[in-house]
């Protein structure tokens, strides 16, 4: 059955606009939205009925009227031909008309189509399985996400039907509900929840029950974690600006513009908010005053957030490394190469820095040197970004494993599948390893030996990191929720 749409009946959920160089690719997402029961515009499918037609009026009819959302497949190819060329002004004439989403890019390459922002949000076919990709589409249908041009914030909250009772471990005790994708991991502070969603707005509510204290909004989707220090909360946007607001009020205390989206979630450190942004630079901004200190430029994007140990921080970059950088100066101490982006975020314990890469591994580098001391293979990219409890360091796999690997050497302690391609990343909490999966579920491990405690059914993908506060946890959902569960 297709998903119910908002205000208008189309012809179609999803069209696909793609160049013949990446059929291969675009065949597997058609035939899994195929069997999710989705309606969809796939030319190959259409043989018989383009039979005769005049292509040029037919192709605008569809790609511009036809379909909720256009998936376009950008790549060197797409850009240099003409009927891809004719499809994308067609579907770029409907969103510049279109207060909403419609265009919904997937990268091969980084060209650039001309009409289509840098800014724009966009899933990379280089590390997004078809099956993941179709995957995506059904949430981003089942979310329908509201307009982020609205006048009024929406909030939903449901408390769980277990309020007349105490819950039990793993039951959810409130859920919100936003009008965008929470990718953004809650922060608590104070008996606030503090948040970002896709639906451009900073959130914060009541830890207690989810009723909303304020919200604010920027202009772009927040998928950067908010930071929350001296009653200020520091987040990033998409639309590249660095934000600190009252943590009381959320009253924007001033705002900092970098030169692309900032995925990466600040950290504040004795007085300084240091962050990523897309425009390959890793900054320092004064905390109180929002003036820039310094920027490190590195190679590539810098998603990864950075973590701050003995006057050193620490961050990821797209251009393959792991760099060390003077808190005080911004220069490089030095920088540790991997076979991948480095998009997970690093976790400093005893002078040594552990951190996740697009080449499978998960790394144990020296805090002072940069020299390498272990190196653990994966069976898919790594993503998550790692916890440390103890002697043992836990991280998720795009393979779907939760991997416990001992802190010193890299020995493998166990391994547990909880899903398909697993991103989000671990916390540890008195023995209890909390994660949230592709699977639609917050798992508790046992921490000793990978052993199930509970498992929290969440209704939708979870990318977020969990955060507790003495016996509750915080998640966010692909579906635009966040929710309270009891541990």
């Amino acid at each position: 059955m297709s998903v119910p749409l908002p205000e208008h009946e189309y012809a179609y959920d999803i069209c696909l606009s793609f160049a013949s160089e990446q059929r291969e690719y675009v065949e597997q997402v058609a035939r899994a939205l195929e069997e999710a029961g989705l309606r969809f515009y796939y030319a190959n499918n259409e043989e018989a009925s383009l039979w005769g037609k005049e292509l040029p009026e037919h192709l605008d009819e569809i790609y511009r009227r036809a379909a909720l959302f256009c998936v376009v497949f950008v790549s060197a190819a797409y850009a240099a031909k003409m009927w891809t060329t004719h499809e994308h002004r067609s579907a770029q004439a409907r969103a510049l008309s279109d207060p909403d989403e419609y265009l919904l890019p997937v990268r091969f390459d980084d060209t650039e189509l001309p009409g289509l922002r840098p800014t724009v949000g966009y899933v990379d076919a280089r590390i997004t399985p078809p099956g993941r990709l179709a995957a995506l589409l059904r949430e981003k249908l089942r979310l329908r996400e509201p307009s982020p041009h609205r006048s009024e914030p929406v909030l939903t909250a449901l408390p769980s039907s277990s309020e007349q009772r105490a819950p039990r471990p793993g039951e959810t005790v409130w859920r919100v509900s936003t009008g965008g994708l929470v990718q953004s991991s809650p922060q608590v502070c104070g008996g606030t929840v503090y948040f970002g969603s896709g639906d451009c707005r900073v959130w914060a509510v009541e830890a207690d029950t989810g009723a909303e204290r304020w919200s604010v909004a920027t202009g772009g989707s927040v998928w950067s974690t908010p930071t929350v220090a001296d009653r200020t909360v520091y987040v990033g946007s998409q639309d590249r600006n660095v934000y600190a607001f009252d943590a009381d009020t959320g009253m924007e205390r001033w705002r900092i513009t970098t030169g692309a989206a900032v995925w990466s979630s600040p950290a504040a450190v004795d007085g300084t908010v240091f962050v990523g942004s897309r425009d390959h630079h890793l900054y320092a901004i004064g905390a109180a005053s929002g003036h820039e200190r310094w920027r490190f430029r590195t190679a590539g994007d810098v998603d990864s957030s950075p973590v701050v140990s003995a006057g050193t921080v620490y961050v990821g970059s797209d251009d393959r490394c792991l760099w060390a950088v003077d808190a005080t100066t911004g220069s490089a101490c030095w920088r540790f190469r991997t076979g991948g982006v480095v998009r997970s975020s690093p976790a400093v314990h005893e002078r040594t820095v552990y951190v996740g890469s697009d080449d499978d591994f998960l790394y144990a580098v020296d805090a002072e040197t940069g020299a390498g001391r272990w190196s653990y293979r994966t069976g898919g990219r790594v993503r998550s970004s790692p916890a440390v409890a103890g002697d043992t360091v836990y991280v998720g796999s795009h393979d779907g494993n939760l991997y416990a690997l001992d802190g010193a050497t890299g020995d493998e302690r166990w391994r547990k599948r909880v899903g398909e391609w697993l991103q989000a990343s671990p916390t540890v909490v008195d023995g209890t390893v909390l994660l949230g999966s592709d699977d639609h579920g917050l798992w508790a491990l046992d921490a000793v030996t990978g052993e199930v405690q509970w498992r929290c059914e969440t209704g939708s993908v979870v990318l977020t990191r969990p955060v507790v506060f003495g016996r509750t946890v915080w998640v966010g959902g692909q579906d635009g929720s966040v929710r309270a569960v009891r541990v």
